[in-house]
């Protein structure tokens, strides 16, 4: 399905009911927006694993502006704050008053934007390996996990060099800490919609441009936290920054030993559990 919000139509998915009856009256659930990462990847990164949280709320899968099945929009408008300001619009197209926003990876940067750019119109927000740790940590941590070859291609990926196959050739892979890797990773990328414009804007402007932590004591709405204890982008020390910084709020923080980048791919039973105590609590 697709929804217009101005000057562009957006992609979007749903699973799970929004009423459920309850003996003589119907029940409203929570509703989950997901916010899938990349930039430039598209929604079915949740799918199938998000799937499972329609048994206790609403889920909303999204492909941002510019990626998937939406609308490219003006490249000039593929920005951090427009990607926030997209995800309101949308909730007041389809009449979402309070959300909770579920952002991996880079979609954690968007719903972190949309927290303390509109405080009052998120219900809460999970940040599902988010916050990348110093260029110099996550490099060490690549090398611990695939020698120094990971490295070193690591190091000129971020650089801007193009070493876009030996990227998902090696470094890619390290993403995982599941005992044997995760079998469904070909699967999965090859499902995605990429728009490698996104990515290449993200790896030239977009990554150094992301700066949150001025505005942290705006976010108002409670913050869940999931972080995979060997993550070598999202780094457990950058994850407890930012629940350290987040002052003006409650701040739930999981570190899972043993998962790597992805929590929901990672450990989906655990990260189920963890999504369900914080979206249907009072």
């Amino acid at each position: 399905m697709r929804i217009d919000i101005g000057d562009v139509r957006l992609y979007f998915d749903v699973e799970g009911a929004g009423l459920v009856p309850d003996g003589p009256a119907m029940v409203e659930r929570p509703v989950l927006v997901a916010l899938h990462g990349g930039p430039g990847a598209d929604h079915s990164l949740f799918k199938p694993v998000l799937g499972r949280a329609a048994e206790f709320a609403q889920v909303v899968y999204l492909d941002q502006r510019g990626s998937g099945r939406s609308d490219a929009g003006d490249p000039a408008s593929w920005t951090w704050e427009r990607w926030a300001d997209d995800v309101v619009a949308f909730c007041d197209a389809l009449g979402i008053a309070d959300p909770v926003l579920v952002g991996t990876s880079s979609g954690g940067w968007v719903a972190l934007t949309v927290a303390h750019r509109h405080p009052d119109r998120v219900r809460g927000v999970v940040l599902d390996s988010v916050m990348p740790g110093p260029a110099e940590e996550r490099l060490e941590i690549f090398e611990r996990l695939g020698g120094a070859q990971a490295r070193d291609i690591a190091r000129r990926y971020w650089s801007g060099e193009d070493v876009q196959e030996d990227w998902e050739r090696v470094c890619l892979p390290l993403y995982s800490r599941r005992p044997g890797g995760d079998p469904d990773a070909a699967d999965r990328l090859a499902r995605i919609r990429w728009n490698r414009d996104v990515i290449e804007r993200f790896r030239d402007t977009l990554a150094a441009r992301f700066d949150p932590w001025p505005h942290l004591d705006r976010v108002s709405r409670p913050v869940l936290i999931m972080n995979g204890e060997d993550d070598p982008v999202a780094t457990v020390s950058a994850a407890r920054r930012l629940a350290a910084a987040l002052t003006s709020t409650d701040v739930e923080l999981h570190v899972l030993p043993g998962v790597g980048h992805g929590v929901f791919r990672e450990a989906p039973e655990r990260s189920i559990e963890l999504l369900r105590g914080f979206a249907c609590r009072g």
